[in-house]
């Protein structure tokens, strides 16, 4: 069994991968473009609910193994960054395409830029607690 969820935590993990590509999305060229945005709030929605099925693998393998308390702080605060920010960049892109009257760009880019970056960055962090689980 522990086999089979490491199989489905590191598919996850792959499907979590949009976070990292987010980045390079993020241009103004992007943006402005309503096809893409609705793409990458679709990937961000299929992202967080890859993120849910992360949290029931991850917490069974975490029974089953023997890790520090520091390093369990460490990714229960990083796991909910990376959920709060690509929450919040969804609702930030949800909230445009929904809107008759969409609010100033350059406010609205700046958000969703900062929310996406900080998914990247917290996705980033997590993947180094993964591959050192016991320290450096």
């Amino acid at each position: 069994m522990a086999k089979l969820m490491l199989f489905f935590h590191v598919l996850g993990a792959v499907g979590m991968g949009f976070y990292l590509l987010l980045p390079f999305f993020l241009q103004k060229t992007f943006l402005q473009e309503r096809s893409v945005l609705r793409a990458m709030y679709w990937m961000n929605f299929i992202s967080q609910w890859v993120l849910v099925a992360q949290f029931f693998s991850g917490g069974y393998l975490y029974i089953q193994g023997n890790y520090s308390l520091h390093w369990m702080i460490w990714v229960i605060v990083v796991y909910t960054g990376i959920g709060a920010f690509g929450g919040m960049f969804g609702y930030h892109i949800r909230k445009f395409l929904n809107s008759p009257t969409p609010p100033g760009f350059k406010p609205w880019a700046r958000k969703v830029r900062l929310h996406g970056i900080l998914s990247t960055i917290f996705l980033s962090f997590i993947i180094f607690l993964m591959l050192f689980p016991h320290g450096i």
